[in-house]
């Protein structure tokens, strides 16, 4: 048993509310369990009672035990004076407030099924609490939840394309060439890849325009890989790099924090690199053609990288390989639509009030294939649906934000079992 245990019964009435009584005997009409409050304070705000025909209105504090009042200090704080009932599972003791008033007290009269199907989600040591009875919930009400959690997990995204417009003059296209970066070197190279987005601006990318060798200077110098240049083709970038440094006044990173161990030659950041330098190269207008796609097809062609003839037949500089296009792959293009396109076209769609962005980013969602993980694939074993970028970011965030944090009382199929089990 816990406090939101008991918060959740009294917000949801999940209790007899035809007999209620304060420990003093007086009859108790619960007119509205007032509006739950998530910050300081006490837990139920505009609240409205009746005691013995007396109608009251104001805060209603909420605890295992009565005493839990005077642990909590609530007996000493201001706050709490306005507060019109104390609802326990466990009288043990009258209360006041800070100024000497007394708070009438009920003691719930809890339910045993719903605290033992509460108990068995709390208590589960199973992969996610709900493992043993997902299969039974509705697919109807599984489904209106994922939807929920989609959009949750794009505002829940959203508000770092919000963070970095704030710090952009909102330039929409200075804030997703950022989360592009962070997302080309996806997990293993993500730091630095966003201080490389720290230390360049689209206003020098655009002054260099389409001039992809200019371009791989650049990002290649600020990297830090033109520094001690092993054949003729990084002596030419590290030259361009010398002119672009004095002329935009630019700083270079300490090579030592790109990652290359236990990792495929085709996803080293050297070749990551050479992708970007190819995107830039190509646009950087990417609000307005992100905005023109119509199938999803057309975003993976927007970002349908290639490397020049040097990376065709090199992972890193001065080591020759096997000539290879390198091109960037279907996947990882996904990826970047997934994480990067879907919350920066979210957030374009909230600002301009754009409802039919909005609505391409749902559509595109259900057209681009799932993502296939361990978070994904165990749920397909319990009987979830896959078969979308759509179901796959619903079931990552119903697995990471409420599951693994035993969320079960905030989760609409957490409610289920508990009072349908």
């Amino acid at each position: 048993m816990n406090e939101q245990f008991l918060h959740y019964l009294w917000k949801h009435k999940l209790f007899n509310k035809s007999q209620i009584f304060t420990t003093d005997g007086l009859p108790v009409e619960i007119i509205s369990v007032g509006e739950h409050n998530h910050n300081a304070g006490p837990d139920f705000f505009n609240g409205r009672i009746k005691i013995d025909g007396t109608e009251w209105a104001g805060s209603i504090e909420i605890h295992l035990k009565s005493t839990d009042w005077f642990k909590h200090g609530h007996d000493k704080d201001s706050a709490y004076n306005n507060v019109i009932l104390h609802v326990v599972a466990h009288n043990d003791g009258p209360v006041i407030t800070s100024n000497n008033i007394s708070i009438p007290t009920i003691e719930l009269n809890l339910d045993s099924k719903l605290t033992s199907n509460y108990q068995t989600l709390i208590n589960s040591k199973k992969w996610v609490p709900c493992e043993d009875y997902y299969a039974q919930i509705d697919p109807l009400l599984r489904n209106m939840w994922n939807e929920t959690l989609l959009i949750q997990r794009l505002l829940r995204k959203s508000k770092i394309v919000q963070s970095l417009l704030a710090e952009s003059n909102n330039d929409f296209d200075e804030v997703f060439f950022k989360l592009l970066c962070s997302n080309m070197g996806f997990k293993t190279n993500k730091q630095p890849f966003e201080q490389l987005a720290r230390s360049i601006n689209l206003r020098i990318i655009r002054s260099i325009g389409n001039n992809f060798k200019s371009l791989e200077a650049l990002l290649f110098g600020i990297a830090g890989f033109l520094q001690s240049p092993a054949d003729e083709y990084q002596k030419t970038l590290a030259t361009e790099y010398l002119h672009l440094s004095n002329r935009f006044g630019l700083q270079t990173m300490d090579p030592v924090i790109w990652k290359f161990a236990r990792m495929r030659p085709v996803n080293f950041p050297t070749i990551r690199l050479a992708h970007l330098a190819h995107i830039l190269s190509r646009s950087t207008s990417f609000t307005d053609n992100l905005k023109k796609a119509i199938q999803i097809q057309d975003v993976r062609n927007l970002f349908d990288a290639h490397v020049s003839e040097y990376w065709q037949t090199h992972y890193t500089f001065g080591k020759p390989a096997k000539k290879s296009r390198k091109n960037f792959g279907t996947s990882s293009i996904d990826n970047i639509i997934i994480n990067s396109i879907f919350p920066f076209l979210f957030e374009v769609a909230k600002y301009y009030d754009d409802n039919e962005t909005e609505k391409k980013v749902f559509r595109w969602m259900e057209a681009l294939p799932p993502e296939i993980n361990h978070i994904t694939k165990q749920w397909q074993l319990l009987g979830a649906e896959n078969t979308s970028a759509y179901d796959s970011q619903a079931l990552i965030e119903l697995y990471n934000e409420y599951c693994i944090q035993q969320k079960c009382l905030n989760c609409r199929l957490g409610g289920y079992i508990i009072r349908e089990k």
